[in-house]
């Protein structure tokens, strides 16, 4: 898989010291490095991704069959580029492993955050009022989290932490509920062919699963219902895998107390999206990897596999076309 000297890079949204980095392991032409080089016409071997439109990538590799490499630092990765590497054998690679801690620590910041009441105690601090919020613990909970990645790896390592009983779902349970599943912090791990059961009683769910063809949607009105009421809802998924309509009826019948979201199914979140204004709902603009500690291990896995690609080594984090991720 080794890159010929001849062969270009194509660069998606890369910040410019990124750029530079790349620039002294690429021996060929770049392209994508400025505001107005938003084109090549000349061959490329591979494309990296930081910051890119999904169609303008799509539309890149319709336009270069010959590109054998993309690598995106997202984690989940744009249905067209996985039918194209379907279609074509074109190797793709995510950023799979850099932002775990991050987005771990950011759900712990917006469930105690609810639990602690700190909205309602910043709202009273503006006016100046000394009024005591009602206030919960999160020790004891009953909280599941979908999807075992490594952000659900690292999330429920730090809900066990706080004393939460944890319970993890994802695609395949490796082993019935009880069976020694090596998640730490996770006491049962459920298939997804065992969801209802594993969302039945919940007090936390987060969602933590990436956008594919099986995850879109999946949790709708009737997995709501399974939660027990006044449950808390986080996602730092995807939008789409929860049904927002269901998910602000729930918010208004009580049968939620609340929800922190830091993705959606249309971003930015519409002015006109009734969750801005909804009680008891936290949103932050898909920020909850938003440091310079992921930036950093983004940077450092890009050019370990350019690297690797250059000297025709295996790559790291290669994505199953199939399961998305």
């Amino acid at each position: 898989m080794a890159a010929k000297q001849r062969d270009g890079l194509r660069l998606f949204g890369l910040p410019p010291q990124a750029c530079e980095r790349v620039a002294a392991l690429w021996p060929g032409p770049l392209a994508g490095v400025g505001p107005d080089d938003r084109k090549t016409s000349g061959p490329c071997a591979a494309a990296l991704v930081w910051q890119g439109d999904d169609a303008e990538v799509a539309a890149f590799l319709g336009a270069h069959p010959e590109c054998r490499w993309l690598h995106t630092t997202a984690v989940g990765v744009p249905q067209a580029v996985l039918r194209h590497a379907d279609a074509t054998g074109l190797t793709v690679t995510n950023g799979a492993g850099t932002r775990g801690s991050a987005v771990a620590e950011h759900v712990l910041a917006l469930l105690l955050a609810h639990f602690k009441g700190l909205p309602q105690t910043l709202a009273a601090q503006r006016e100046r009022d000394w009024k005591v919020p009602v206030a919960a613990e999160l020790r004891g909970r009953r909280t599941g989290v979908l999807g075992l990645g490594d952000i659900g790896r690292r999330t429920a390592r730090l809900l066990d932490a706080f004393g939460a009983r944890v319970t993890g779902c994802r695609r395949s349970a490796g082993g019935s509920p009880g069976s020694g599943f090596p998640v730490p912090g996770v006491s049962a791990v459920y298939g997804r062919e065992r969801i209802e059961e594993f969302l039945t009683g919940l007090d936390v769910l987060v969602v933590a699963v990436p956008l594919t063809e099986e995850t879109a949607g999946l949790i709708g009105s009737a997995e709501l219902a399974l939660l027990r009421p006044g449950a808390v809802l986080v996602n730092v998924g995807r939008g789409p895998v929860v049904d927002e309509v269901a998910l602000v009826s729930a918010l208004r019948t009580g049968r939620l107390a609340g929800a922190a979201l830091d993705v959606f199914a249309a971003e930015p979140l519409p002015a006109s999206s009734p969750l801005w204004s909804e009680p008891g709902v936290l949103i932050t603009p898909h920020s909850a990897d938003a440091t310079a500690e992921t930036d950093q291990r983004c940077l450092e896995l890009l050019l370990d596999n350019l690297t690797r690609f250059g000297a025709g080594r295996p790559l790291r984090n290669v994505v199953d076309p199939a399961r998305g991720y």
